[in-house]
């Protein structure tokens, strides 16, 4: 193209001298000496044409040249500065190149930004195409989908999510031009989404953004919710109910020798109703962060001694022996809350042990952490309850005819939390059971305020 130019401008010169010769030749008439004279000047105007040219069109041709790298992702390619006329076009060709670089490197910013926010989601998100084509997945959608996202990109959502709510869900968005939302139950194993499919203005072949939210553990959640209901209103009634039944005996009238035992019988009933409205106060002011502690530097050892010996009555009648290993650590902790802690861990193991049987208390070191263990050699608890077992009221199937309310473990839990510390259970069918908590040696919960 630059050559082109030159010869045009030497074409143009030799133009220029045959016209100057045609009309000398009408005025004049030819001759040698004109001829001669012609042919030089020709010359000579071609040269002069083709140089004149000759610096322009080298820019074009080296700005033509850049602009084919920069198309091809040279971004950093430049031309030199030209002298003359020509540099306005270099310098004004430089200036574009250094507009496309910051443009696209906003553009790259931007697009590992998106796609940061996309990766640490832990919802699914899928951005597809009008015909519901995908266009991308996040981590969380090809592991939902179980297909890679280079296998998936290019193929309609129906093949890689092989849901048919979800593809109509879709189309929808895209025809009404608005979010569309719907709770699905997703895959062979029915997992509970909810899908919005939001329309994107202005996206290119982005036309949608699906986003797949699990309600597995919202589902969880009312259904703990619903059980603690259910088992606090059944507490509650039983022994209103037997108080219930006991008064309207005693006002049918018994014998004198009777009333003694019927009044013994509703003041355990109220007993139990006392014990339950004070465990759910306590439980409630715990989880809201209402508790105050006091931390303070606690012997382990003797703390879980004096556990013991809170149980021994309750131990000794059923012939339960309690054997507390000796330590010397200590730890910082709310001392109250603390023995709280190992006596509602004894009795739940004193409960549990069988007659003659025994109830281990132990107490590690773990570099930063103290572990307190109580192991005893009941029954067990079934794999499937496991997680549940520090649940408010719950009790595993084989503890329903059991007297207690069902609150001391969850007390345990959450009085550990507010240590910032933790509570674990490990147990095998038939082995008995050992309930772990592991609290920092330097308390690091939340601390009394200062009175005054």
């Amino acid at each position: 193209m630059s050559r082109d130019l030159a010869a045009r401008g030497a074409g143009i010169a030799l133009l220029a001298a045959v016209v100057g010769f045609l009309a000398g030749l009408v005025s004049d008439g030819p001759g040698v000496r004109e001829l001669l004279a012609f042919g030089a000047t020709a010359a000579a105007g071609a040269a002069a044409g083709y140089f004149a040219f000759w610096r322009p069109s080298r820019a074009v041709r080296t700005v033509v040249e850049a602009a084919e790298r920069i198309s091809e992702g040279e971004l950093a390619q430049r031309v030199p500065d030209e002298p003359g006329p020509a540099g306005e076009l270099t310098r004004a060709f430089n200036v574009m190149a250094g507009r496309v670089a910051t443009l696209f490197e906003s553009v790259a910013f931007e697009h590992a930004r998106l796609e940061a926010v996309f990766d640490a989601s832990s919802d699914p998100m899928a951005a597809l195409s009008a015909d519901t084509t995908v266009r991308f997945l996040n981590p969380a959608a090809t592991a939902l989908f179980q297909m890679p996202m280079a296998d998936a990109i290019g193929r309609r959502l129906i093949e890689v999510a092989r849901d048919y709510e979800l593809e109509a869900l879709v189309r929808r968005a895209v025809q009404e031009g608005r979010g569309q939302t719907a709770i699905i139950s997703f895959g062979t194993g029915r997992v509970p989404l909810r899908a919005a499919a939001l329309p994107i203005r202005e996206g290119g072949d982005w036309a949608v953004l699906l986003i797949l939210t699990d309600l597995t553990e919202v589902q969880r959640l009312d259904q703990v919710r619903r059980d603690f209901v259910s088992n606090v209103s059944h507490e509650l009634r039983t022994p209103l109910a037997s108080i219930r039944a006991l008064v309207e005996t005693l006002a049918d009238g018994v014998e004198p020798e009777e009333a003694p035992e019927f009044y013994a019988r509703i003041l355990r009933q109220v007993d139990r109703l006392t014990t339950l409205v004070n465990e759910l106060l306590d439980l409630s002011r715990i989880e809201s962060g209402a508790i105050q502690l006091k931390p303070e530097r606690v012997a382990v050892g003797q703390l879980l001694a004096e556990a013991a010996g809170l149980l021994q009555t309750r131990a000794e009648a059923g012939h339960v022996t309690i054997v507390v290993e000796g330590t010397e650590l200590e730890v910082e902790a709310d001392r109250a809350a603390l023995l709280r802690v190992a006596t509602n861990l004894l009795d739940n193991a004193v409960k549990w042990s069988p007659p003659g049987g025994r109830v281990w208390v132990t107490a590690r070191d773990e570099g930063d952490l103290v572990a307190i263990t109580v192991r005893d050699e009941g029954p067990g608890i079934p794999e499937q309850d496991q997680p549940r077992v520090f649940e408010r009221f719950f009790k595993s199937d084989a503890s329903r005819a059991n007297a207690g309310v069902g609150l001391g473990l969850a007390i345990v839990k959450h009085l550990v939390r507010a240590h910032s510390g933790t509570a674990t259970v490990a147990s095998r069918p038939g082995e008995g059971a050992a309930f772990t908590v592991r609290l920092p040696k330097r308390f690091i919960g939340r601390r009394r305020a200062p009175m005054g």
